[in-house]
């Protein structure tokens, strides 16, 4: 009964694994004792193989073909001619309980030809090792039973006891099926190192020395040639007020009055992830104006950003104003095309192209709101447009006039004007002392009704009245000193 339930137990746990099946690959860290996950590798199914992603998987070796040449036929022998081709041959990996093995996918085969325990088997049911948009730098790297593992070393999959993939020259002549390499596992827990390959007639053979694929990841990342879509992006805009200030005029003539308005923000700036880039790896942009921003990829750069605003006014002597600052907190979406050059630590460089979103938060549209000036003695409005509304029988008339200070009258008065009010004035004055009975006063309401209006008197008339006027005043005065 306990057996029974062991082996039930065994089974279901196999059962979980294979249903999470864990498509990441592992590689050897810098310290020789742990893995790590790589970020441009990837196990891919089977049944999600397609020609295009083909294109992406790492090749082991070639494989050899004579095909027939295309409308060439020889004259006399009417024998068709043939040529060589040599097609790839993909890494790939297949479960045989509940481990993986290396092996490799042949042209002409739709299933992965792995060895164990010196059975070679073809399993339908496989994975097949892909580089994230041919983003990984991969080196097949020698090995033998003197030598260590090199760092980056890739494995078969995450066993207990662990494989590293593995390939060793063959002796090809370019004969129909012949293989450039014999494709398999390296097993370094058996005798110092074994190498367990296959070769072209489906046979297990076994070394002591053979190469190891290695990926060789890079120290940082540059982004350049960026090109902005910004006729696809995306620019949401919340409406901020930024920050407020009061400018003041305490002295007694007009002053320019200047002043700044502080505000902070949360900033953010993110350029996408994936790709087959390390995450967290430091990388520089170069945007299309020629400066530089530093970050790390995958990673948003988000700093709390402080920023001044200029404000000015020129204020009336006693007066003030009070300002708000107002902006657009914009969350900006920007589709780009991009070259990522990865940097390597002995100074290769990798170029790869990439598409993805760039993604800011940033307040733009900054701009300072000036409310109505005030007088600082009894913070009343400074008068600019008066609105008076008179009741009549009728109904109910509005006038509009400004208000403007003595000396904007004086020089919107012409010359001529302002000669009249003085004479008017001169008029009224003599008309209030004049001693009239009641009915002259009213003949003379009566006649000045009648009248049509009477022109001013010339400028002439004006200065000869002021003229003897003043003449009359400098005789009395002579008169005076002499009694």
């Amino acid at each position: 009964m306990g057996e029974l339930y062991y082996t039930f137990s065994l089974l279901l746990v196999l059962k979980v694994l294979s249903v999470k099946a864990d498509h990441s690959v592992h590689i050897l860290s810098e310290n020789f004792e742990q893995y790590i996950t790589s970020s441009t590798l990837q196990w891919v199914p089977s049944n999600e193989i397609d020609e295009k992603l083909l294109d992406s998987a790492v090749v082991a070796a070639y494989q050899s073909f004579e095909e027939p040449r295309e409308n060439e036929l020889e004259e006399e022998s009417q024998d068709i001619l043939v040529h060589t081709v040599d097609k790839p041959v993909y890494v790939c990996r297949a479960r045989i309980n509940s481990v993986w093995v290396s092996g490799q996918l042949r042209p002409k085969k739709s299933a992965c030809v792995v060895s164990l325990y010196k059975k070679v088997s073809e399993y339908n049911q496989f994975e097949v090792l892909v580089s994230i948009e041919k983003s990984s730098r991969l080196s097949w790297v020698y090995k033998n039973k003197y030598t260590l593992i090199s760092e980056g070393a890739v494995t078969s999959g995450e066993n207990i006891l662990k494989t590293y993939i593995a390939r060793r020259s063959a002796n090809s002549h370019n004969k129909d099926g012949s293989l450039t390499y014999n494709v398999g596992k390296f097993t370094p827990s058996e005798n110092l190192g074994v190498f367990h390959l296959v070769d072209q007639n489906n046979n297990e053979l076994q070394f002591e020395d053979g190469e190891i694929l290695v990926e060789t990841e890079p120290i940082a990342y540059e982004l350049k040639s960026i090109k902005l879509e910004r006729f696809r992006g995306r620019f949401p805009r919340t409406q901020k007020k930024l920050g407020e200030a009061v400018l003041k005029n305490e002295e007694d003539v007009l002053q320019h009055v200047a002043s700044v308005i502080s505000y902070k923000y949360n900033y953010s700036l993110f350029w996408g992830k994936g790709h087959g880039l390390l995450t967290g790896l430091p990388f520089t942009v170069t945007l299309p104006n020629g400066t530089h921003v530093k970050g790390q990829w995958a990673v948003p750069k988000e700093e709390l950003k402080s920023e001044v605003a200029p404000v000015e006014k020129y204020l009336e002597a006693g007066t003030a104003v009070n300002v708000t600052l107002m902006g657009n907190y914009t969350e900006s979406e920007i589709p780009y095309n991009a070259t990522v050059v990865a940097i390597y630590k002995d100074g290769e460089k990798k170029e790869i192209e990439i598409r993805d979103t760039k993604r800011e938060k940033i307040v733009s549209d900054v701009i300072a709101l000036y409310d109505p000036v005030y007088f600082l003695h009894n913070n009343s409005h400074v008068p600019t447009t008066t609105t008076t509304t008179a009741a009549t029988t009728s109904g109910t008339t509005s006038t509009t006039f400004k208000t403007s200070t003595p000396q904007e009258i004086a020089s919107e008065i012409p010359t001529s004007h302002k000669t009249v009010d003085k004479n008017n004035k001169l008029s009224n004055h003599e008309d209030n002392h004049n001693i009239l009975s009641d009915d002259q006063n009213v003949d003379r309401q009566n006649s000045s009704e009648k009248k049509p209006d009477v022109p001013a008197k010339p400028d002439g008339a004006c200065s000869i009245g002021m003229f003897s006027s003043v003449t009359i005043l400098a005789v009395s005065l002579v008169l005076l000193r002499v009694t």
